[in-house]
């Protein structure tokens, strides 16, 4: 596959604003990157780069933060989410198309009536430990991810609930590190031709990496109310993304 000059210069823009996200919150960048790379490319390819350039960013991330290096809680519940996917994904291949449907219309609901409880409550002020019940979750919106495409609105939720933004932050970023890698494993075993994702998620290294260091300065100046908006609106905008393309996809 060849990459023309126009399409490289639209995702290196879209590269650097979706990490600039992933630098200031730790989590979102799929938001923007896979739908406009699916449109320049195509979907397995965007996927795959999503996954690669999500495991590297998590990567610079861990290594360039103190905060998130030093620390280890976060790593379990990204091994239960993984182990959670791939179970949604077997499922999803034996439950009708009905059931499919209204696990994500109930996804749906409950996640924009948890941005905005998480708005009338305000941010956490101070985190609690995830424990086994972090493990529990991970697991939950792993399955959720499988079933219905969206994962990480599920978790976040839960974390809003237990952890102050900034550690929110750091902890989701140590939970996703684990299912990127989790993810480009897994694509490396199953797909055949993986050159051409390898070779966008180099072009795109660059800017992902100057958009991480942007985002990751705004967030140290960021209040903490400031900081859990911005988680919510994230997370309601993913949550109906998703709904759309599951009812697009339905309609095609």
């Amino acid at each position: 596959m060849t990459f023309s000059a126009e399409h490289l210069t639209v995702i290196l823009v879209v590269a650097l604003f979706a990490y600039g996200l992933k630098g200031l919150t730790g989590f979102g960048p799929a938001l923007l990157f896979v739908p406009v790379a699916s449109v320049l490319f195509d979907q397995p390819l965007a996927v795959a780069a999503s996954g690669a350039l999500d495991a590297t960013s998590g990567a610079a991330m861990t290594a360039t933060d103190p905060q998130i290096r030093k620390g280890r809680e976060g790593f379990l519940v990204g091994a239960a989410m993984a182990v959670g996917t791939v179970a949604g994904v077997v499922v999803l291949s034996f439950v009708p198309s009905v059931v499919a449907a209204a696990v994500l219309v109930l996804a749906v609901l409950i996640g924009l009536a948890s941005v905005v409880m998480a708005q009338l409550r305000g941010p956490v002020e101070e985190s609690r430990k995830l424990g086994s019940k972090g493990g529990a979750v991970g697991l939950t919106a792993g399955i959720i991810g499988g079933i219905t495409g969206i994962n990480g609105p599920p978790l976040v939720i839960y974390l809003q609930r237990v952890l102050t933004p900034h550690d929110l932050r750091i902890v989701v970023t140590r939970v996703l590190l684990v299912s990127a890698v989790v993810r480009v494993l897994t694509f490396l075993v199953v797909e055949d031709d993986i050159g051409p994702a390898m070779l966008l998620t180099l072009v795109c290294l660059p800017m992902q990496l100057i958009g991480i260091l942007l985002g990751s300065r705004m967030s140290r100046r960021t209040s903490a109310r400031t900081l859990a908006a911005v988680n919510s609106a994230v997370v309601a905008l993913s949550v109906l993304l998703a709904a759309y393309n599951a009812i697009w996809e339905s309609r095609g």
